[in-house]
């Protein structure tokens, strides 16, 4: 069997072939952990999950499962995630095993919490042995997942509390294997919903509330979740609006850029090229023979060779130069523009703070004015 052949036959059974989808696989195991974990908390898990006759009308949604159900679902997704994992393993190493998270669900909820979390141990020490890289994948998808929980405006505080910032190195760290600019647009949006949900406790009047905020804080997290996983490339969302943006200021720093390269080398460089040339042409012509025209002449004829000798020792290693620091200031310009993009329920959470400031108060009186009353009316 061929090369390309066992490669296509991996990837049709989810067979990873590399670590860029070995660490998106292993981002996706860490966040459908911290669901099970959550889900077994909070759900009701007491019915079996059969169905009362009749027949549902129309097929049955995600959020329409029975409890004991949709934790199986969730610990499905980890083993297919494991399976996917396990070829990038050394002979011998025993791949986690769900079986005894399954077999605690009808058992109560405290000794399914044990279990799940007795897996969570037992995945976090084979994706870190398994490669580095896959086990940060794997806490980075599981502390995201907490992170834009559904919760009380009164948790926000504490989720951004630091955790962040831990994200954001994670981020850092598997810039290189995640999908393209996935990882500094998440860390960009992220910071962004950091430094919102810190004025937002302070009772910044220009924020959005804690409450907008935690309405809009899991629709976020779906996003920063498409992004991080190849499910939505971020660039994909830009508009004209936004291309035009990005060329308008990529244009301006290139100038600036040009400005600055011109002033640093015109002394030390071109100013003793000048002097030199100058001083060569004006020889030359001094020492030409014929009229005050031919001597002219042979002076503007040094002089361009001259000047283009020096644009060709200049231009090569310049446009290379500019080339090489033209890439990062796109990418740059691309990484704010999407993520201004990506940060739609940041923005949705402004527009209900606005909202709901400028509506007008009830208008049931004063305590301090007195009433109107048929003496006062004209």
């Amino acid at each position: 069997m061929s090369t390309a052949t066992r490669d296509r036959r991996d990837e049709e059974h989810g067979t990873p072939r590399d670590e860029r989808t070995a660490v998106v696989t292993a981002l996706r195991l860490g966040w459908s952990m911290a669901d099970a974990y959550h889900h077994a908390q909070t759900a009701d898990l007491t019915g079996d999950g059969h169905r009362q006759s009749p027949a549902p009308p129309k097929l049955s949604n995600l959020t329409e499962l029975a409890g004991r159900h949709r934790l199986g679902m969730y610990l499905d997704g980890v083993d297919v995630a494991l399976a996917q994992i396990a070829p990038l393993t050394t002979d011998g190493r025993t791949v986690p095993s769900t079986a005894a998270a399954r077999g605690a669900t009808g058992s109560g909820r405290e000794p399914l919490l044990r279990a799940l979390d007795d897996l969570n141990i037992d995945v976090l020490r084979w994706t870190m042995a398994t490669n580095h890289r896959v086990g940060v994948a794997y806490r980075l998808g599981r502390s995201l997942a907490d992170t834009v929980r559904r919760g009380d405006a009164d948790q926000l505080a504490a989720r951004f509390g630091g955790r962040h910032l831990q994200i954001s190195r994670w981020l850092d760290e598997l810039a290189s294997v995640l999908p393209p600019y996935s990882a500094a647009v998440v860390r960009r949006s992220l910071a962004a919903w950091a430094a919102a949900v810190g004025r937002a406790t302070v009772g910044d009047p220009g924020e959005a509330g804690p409450a907008e905020l935690a309405r809009e804080l899991r629709n976020q997290g779906d996003l920063w979740q498409d992004v991080l996983t190849g499910g939505l490339h971020p660039r994909d969302l830009l508009d004209e609006e936004n291309w035009a943006v990005i060329a308008r200021n990529v244009v301006i720093r290139d100038r600036k850029l040009v400005a600055q390269a011109a002033r640093g080398i015109f002394w030390p460089v071109l100013a003793p090229l000048l002097v030199v040339l100058l001083a060569v042409v004006g020889v030359s012509a001094a020492a030409a023979a014929g009229s005050p025209t031919t001597r002219a002449a042979v002076a503007l004829v040094g002089l361009g060779a001259g000047l283009t000798a020096i644009w060709r020792s200049i231009s090569t290693p310049t446009l290379t130069v500019a080339a090489e620091v033209n890439r990062p200031l796109l990418d740059s310009e691309l990484v704010v523009q999407m993520t201004a993009r990506i940060d739609r329920p940041l923005a949705a959470a402004r527009r209900a703070g606005r909202a709901g400031r400028q509506r007008r108060p009830a208008d049931h009186g004063s305590k301090y004015v007195a009433g109107d009353s048929r003496i006062d009316l004209p």
